[in-house]
């Protein structure tokens, strides 16, 4: 059972990783606020003894992947009707204002960020894993729960598409 200061320092440490990995699987910064609280939910319910921080982490990356999974097939969000334009129109520029503020500074970065989003999900969670929370091929294998070798295709892939996608857009090609 985690004290009151660990799970504190787990918040104050995981947040904007899970929240960026959320968003990246949902789509929408208040889906991801939601799964995100309902990890730090299931991390002070849980029994697991941590060995180390980074096991914590772990842990909370791949309740956030599950919940977003769930999230995303569930019966609820597959029965949804679909909002009149003008409704959309007015979401989805809250939206891009709400994750205008976790996007990189300069314009490349901007653009690439977006591009990865753009991604597959299979390919996209692997190349935010590797590129933006710097984890291993190996440790990808085990939050994702994936053979090494899957992995290392999926990144290979994701970079031809990113290649092809960002073709005369950089001019460093």
């Amino acid at each position: 059972m985690l004290t009151e200061g660990e799970y504190i320092n787990y918040v104050m440490l995981y947040t904007d990783s899970m929240l960026r990995i959320a968003v990246n699987y949902c789509k929408t910064m208040q889906d991801a606020e939601d799964i995100v609280q309902e990890a730090f939910i299931k991390l002070y319910e849980t029994e697991t003894d941590f060995k180390n921080e980074e096991h914590a982490k772990r842990w909370l990356i791949r309740v956030t992947i599950n919940a977003c999974k769930n999230h995303l097939s569930s019966a609820w969000r597959r029965r949804m009707q679909p909002m009149g334009f003008q409704e959309l129109e007015l979401t989805l520029s809250q939206a891009e204002s709400d994750t205008d503020e976790w996007l990189p500074g300069d314009e490349e970065a901007r653009q690439l960020y977006q591009t990865v989003s753009s991604l597959p999900e299979k390919y996209r969670s692997v190349v935010h894993l590797y590129y933006y929370e710097s984890y291993s091929v190996k440790e990808i294998a085990q939050i994702l729960q994936q053979k090494e070798t899957t992995i290392q295709t999926r990144l290979m892939r994701a970079r031809k598409l990113l290649k092809q996608q960002l073709k005369g857009v950089w001019h460093d090609e």
